[in-house]
């Protein structure tokens, strides 16, 4: 069976500022901030930008529009959920996953990103909400 891959109707313009960043830099980022992380990386290089481009994706798309149902539709399924919402041809190169953690109140599940400048920033999918991670939060598996 052969697929072809359609064009994307027009819609939020590509990422600017791209550059590359290759998996083995990601994971050194990954694994010094985040000692006790089993991490996984899909490809051996990404393309990354700043992280205004992010928000600015994260301000186009609606998952944060969803309604959050226990066990059905919570922090696991927003986060996938937005993973796959920005894994589009324009957006897909991107160093952006999701990651599951230890935090005050038990565990949760939400998006992770490194930008340009090799920072790491955490995207809360349900409220869009981008920051860097608290010192009181351990994550423990990150898949990109």
């Amino acid at each position: 069976m052969c697929f072809k891959l359609l064009t994307k109707p027009k819609g939020l313009p590509p990422p600017n500022n791209l550059i590359d960043i290759e998996a083995g830099t990601i994971l050194t980022i990954l694994k010094e901030k985040f000692t006790a992380a089993n991490i996984y990386l899909s490809d051996s290089i990404y393309k990354t930008t700043n992280i205004d481009e992010l928000i600015r994706f994260i301000n186009s798309d609606k998952t944060n529009e969803y309604k959050y149902v226990s066990e059905y539709f919570d922090c696991d399924d927003f986060s996938f959920h937005l993973m796959g919402s920005i894994h589009n041809v324009e957006w897909g190169a991107l160093p952006f996953g999701i990651c599951w953690l230890s935090k005050p109140g038990g565990n949760h599940a939400l998006n992770i990103f490194i930008d340009r400048e090799q920072e790491v920033y955490f995207v809360e999918p349900q409220n869009d909400t981008v920051f860097l991670c608290p010192t009181h939060w351990v994550p423990y598996f990150v898949m990109i």
